[in-house]
């Protein structure tokens, strides 16, 4: 009998082309996504996957996917029906967000959620923020925070809808950014080009949309150290490694005693994130309240953390 798990795993190796990055989404081990596409190849009788260097599948592997895509969406409409009508009674959402809405504002947003639905819980799960949306697609959450991307495949499965479109803000250790020039408020573009930045995945997610979006203006980045963490980052900030780029969203979070926050005349370029369901059915009550939560924090946010 063919098992949610084993369609997951076969979505994840399609979606990612490789047993690895399969394993690391769906959150188990490369030899469980191993035994569960072969287990799927000896009931359907022949191979699903080609393996090698070019890891992809076969015509039927390719039909199988469609079908499963087809099948998980119609279980998570019919779960979410079912989901509505007990949240009276409770229920639980799972939340994915990408780092920096995890560090920063949802916190905050989680802990009025649950003042206003005491009844329901939140699971949320930290994750890297190109992943987010996938975990939707595969029901591995409910809810995601961070940015659909522009993969055709998750585009006819979800559902975004705009949470945020931050300009970003260049962020020193205390007394160490350069100073205004003149009248201005903004540290000028040419100020990105010779600093020795500190950035976390910048290949991937909004950076990669970021720094496109400076490219197409002439502009390039001296990227001096990348790393994993968003703690990390802001430890060698501090420490006077280097500065990092940040959304409005999280340089607001900052002590201004440790940190010195500059804005950048960096044009139209825009840090966005995304509320990001399930296509089908309207979102639960539960749902509904917890959005409303988020909008209510970063309001209050906004307010209490005014930036130049």
């Amino acid at each position: 009998m063919v098992t949610i798990k084993q369609l997951r795993a076969l979505i994840g190796v399609a979606e990612t082309g490789s047993f690895t990055a399969a394993a690391r989404r769906l959150a188990v081990t490369q030899s469980a996504i191993s035994v569960m596409i072969r287990e799927l190849e000896e009931l359907v009788g022949e191979p699903l996957v080609v393996r090698g260097r070019n890891v992809h599948l076969t015509a039927a592997g390719e039909t199988l996917r469609a079908s499963a895509l087809r099948s998980i969406t119609d279980l998570n409409r019919t779960l979410d029906g079912i989901r509505t009508g007990r949240e009276q009674e409770g229920g639980r959402l799972r939340l994915a967000a990408g780092p920096l809405a995890a560090a920063t504002f949802m916190p905050r947003a989680l802990a009025l959620f649950r003042e206003r639905q005491p009844m329901v819980s939140v699971d949320l799960v930290d994750m890297p923020v190109q992943d987010v949306a996938q975990g939707v697609a595969v029901e591995q959450v409910d809810i995601a925070v961070g940015a659909l991307g522009n993969n055709p495949r998750l585009a006819g499965l979800l559902r975004s809808e705009p949470l945020l479109n931050d300009r970003v803000y260049a962020v020193y250790g205390a007394g160490l950014a350069p100073e205004l020039r003149g009248k201005s408020k903004r540290l000028p573009r040419a100020v990105l080009q010779d600093a020795e930045i500190i950035l976390t995945g910048r290949v991937t997610g909004q950076w990669r949309d970021f720094f496109l979006q400076f490219s197409e203006e002439g502009i390039t980045f001296n990227i001096a150290y990348e790393v994993s963490l968003y703690s990390t980052v802001l430890q060698m900030v501090r420490c006077g490694l280097g500065m990092t780029l940040l959304p409005a969203f999280a340089a607001s979070h900052l002590d201004p005693t440790v940190y010195d926050v500059r804005a950048i005349d960096h044009g139209s370029a825009r840090w966005p994130v995304q509320w990001i369901t399930r296509q089908g059915g309207a979102p639960s009550t539960a749902a509904l309240a917890l959005r409303k939560a988020v909008d209510d924090t970063l309001a209050e946010q906004r307010n209490s953390h005014p930036l130049p």
